[in-house]
């Protein structure tokens, strides 16, 4: 049996936008023994590749890490290895372990400074190149990784995908899913809490049940939404009914619950990033909440380089929301 290791230690978000690839992955090697390397952000999402074997680091790799993935490699035989995180350490493996004959596969980056750079290109056994430098008609990231693995004519879902928590409170029926994020919403927009609770009830007007969730250990937005709304508490499994609003914070949600939540909503209604993409994922309908501060040229050729790279391909509305808050009332009013 040969041993198979998958490199995918990165944010949550970049690890759903590879599932299909994995799931490629687990086809083409259903026969062998496949290790993954998630981070300490998207272990929380290790159940979709039970009953895989799972290594957890850091994201940003430390020096301690490091040593424990040379240390690996010189004490086991491994077959293939996918660098589906295009970290530069990553890419020096192929070079350190060439006498070992491991097939390399690995995505590269061609932006400002491109990684790996193209001498280290060469080890690879085989690549695929995401081009940041230009903004010509590319495919999504979703579909760009894919390219990596070789068609298959015969191939199954193996993730696990059906997997689901008991949500241990009273659940709506059908609701929105809505997040909030702290950078876009205070940081970029300027709306404080009370143009937020405005914007919640706003989306309750229009398409009823609400659920919705904060960053983790954001206390002061933890502490206002429990005081606005009714709550659900997964730390300690606590429901606080504080009135008749259609509304409710689900506060310390962790990924299983997270992930069951989404599948039980209608639709999900969040800034781009971890909630729109595992909704992607889970085939729902998106309306991705955006922002931009447009400081030069520059800034908007990237911006849209970045959209047509994390954008998937289909069943994904977005909205560029303003920091007039009446102004972005209205675009939402023609979205809903």
């Amino acid at each position: 049996m040969k041993k198979i290791l998958i490199l995918k230690n990165d944010r949550t978000g970049d690890l759903f936008t590879s599932l299909k690839t994995i799931n490629l992955i687990f086809n083409k090697h259903k026969h062998d023994q496949i290790e993954i390397y998630l981070s300490k952000i998207n272990e929380n999402f290790k159940f979709l590749f039970k009953p895989k074997k799972i290594k957890v680091i850091n994201l940003n790799l430390d020096f301690l890490n490091k040593i424990k993935i040379l240390f690996y490699f010189f004490c086991n035989k491994i077959d293939t290895v996918y660098i589906l995180t295009p970290k530069n350490f990553y890419f020096f493996l192929p070079l350190f372990f060439f006498y070992k004959q491991i097939k390399f596969y690995g995505i590269c980056i061609d932006a400002k400074k491109f990684r790996p750079n193209l001498f280290l290109r060469k080890f690879l056994y085989k690549k695929i190149v995401i081009n940041r430098i230009n903004i010509k008609q590319r495919n999504s990231t979703y579909d760009i990784q894919q390219l990596l693995i070789e068609k298959q004519n015969n191939f199954t879902n193996l993730l696990n995908d059906d997997v689901a928590s008991n949500l241990n409170f009273n659940f709506p029926k059908n609701p929105v899913y809505f997040h909030y994020k702290h950078k876009m919403f205070n940081d970029l927009l300027k709306w404080d809490f009370i143009k937020v609770k405005k914007f919640i009830e706003f989306l309750s007007s229009v398409k009823g049940n609400i659920v919705f969730s904060s960053e983790l250990n954001n206390k002061s937005s933890d502490e206002f939404f429990t005081q606005s709304f009714n709550s659900y508490d997964f730390n300690n499994k606590k429901e606080n009914i504080i009135n008749s609003k259609k509304i409710l914070f689900l506060k310390n949600i962790d990924g299983l619950n997270l992930y069951t939540t989404i599948k039980n909503s209608s639709k999900i209604i969040a800034p781009e990033g971890i909630i729109t993409h595992i909704g992607y994922h889970l085939q729902k309908e998106i309306l991705s909440l955006m922002h931009f501060n447009l400081r030069n040229r520059q800034d908007f050729i990237n911006q849209i380089i970045s959209c047509k790279e994390w954008f998937p391909p289909t069943k994904f509305n977005f909205v560029v929301l303003k920091k007039n808050f009446d102004d972005s009332i209205r675009k939402l009013e023609k979205r809903l």
